[in-house]
């Protein structure tokens, strides 16, 4: 794996603005007024023995401030902005994160759909004992993969490079099987009732597995968080998913072979935004510290 490099300058510069050149964890991103990671307060660690301030965030990043943006040294070369989104700029920047390091997306999507015909040839079958198995295989084989994905996207928009073997390691797998079936239950149930309802639900915690593998959260705290995150700019999120289904659909239409690149982007996009509404954490540092 290739990370992304230190930002010019001293490191003093502080993407909360109280001057110290170190984040102050009691504050709340962007000013909403609420504490958006319920049960993980600013003043703990997320990863146990990866203390902040072995390198702390002001040498990571470099902002003037809330909607500043903080710099990133990554495979777009470019600044990721911190606070409201625009759906189209997440798009454009998740293209130029997948242009500079397509292989390994590729790769990943192309094992991704292998797996999955594998594991629907299995659940088709006309033994109801092999049916069943591969039920349960597609559940396995969903999660994983959502993890596995996750990680890649998260290390890709904080400024590293995954290559094909970042992608395959699991963080925090037993809560991102909880966070799954809550998330999944609560959108059966909405969806049942008009549909509608579970289309909000969906919506509102589509950013559950995000906060399970980012911030290292518990499930209930990640819906919570999910929730709180996606509120404070619903109207261009979902602007944002909107272009994502465009996007796959357009994949779909391109001979099925577009969603090599579709699915990637519109991934990396719902991440881009993902780390614009709650800034910075410590994962890929810590996910990469022994590299």
């Amino acid at each position: 794996m290739t990370t992304g490099g230190t930002p010019p300058g001293d490191g003093s510069h502080n993407p909360y603005g109280d001057g110290s050149g170190q984040p102050d964890w009691n504050q709340q991103p962007g000013g909403y007024g609420q504490e958006p990671y319920p049960g993980q307060g600013y003043g703990q660690d997320p990863y146990p023995g990866q203390g902040y301030d072995q390198s702390g965030y002001g040498h990571q990043y470099s902002a003037a401030g809330y909607g500043a943006g903080y710099t990133q040294q990554g495979a777009a070369g470019g600044v990721v902005a911190t606070g409201p989104i625009s759906a189209t700029d997440a798009v454009s920047t998740a293209w130029q994160l997948f242009k500079n390091n397509p292989l390994p997306w590729v790769l990943f999507t192309l094992a991704l759909g292998v797996v999955n015909v594998i594991v629907s040839l299995i659940s088709n079958s006309d033994s109801p004992g092999v049916a069943t198995l591969g039920t349960l295989l597609s559940l396995i084989v969903g999660f994983v993969f959502q993890a596995f994905i996750v990680r890649g996207a998260l290390l890709e928009v904080d400024g590293h490079k995954p290559e094909i073997g970042d992608f395959f390691k699991l963080h925090n797998f037993g809560w991102f099987v909880v966070a799954g079936i809550i998330v999944g239950i609560a959108v059966a149930i909405g969806t049942i009732l008009l549909i509608i309802p579970g289309l909000v639900i969906g919506f509102f915690t589509y950013w559950t597995f995000n906060f399970v593998v980012d911030r290292n959260m518990t499930a209930t705290d990640a819906i919570k968080s999910s929730f709180n995150a996606i509120k404070t700019d619903g109207g261009n999120l979902f602007l944002l998913a909107v272009l994502n289904v465009l996007i796959i659909i357009a994949g779909f239409v391109a001979l099925v072979v577009g969603l090599l690149v579709a699915m990637p982007i519109a991934t990396l996009a719902s991440m881009v935004a993902y780390r614009a509404i709650t800034g910075p954490s410590d994962f890929s540092r810590a996910a990469t510290s022994g590299v």
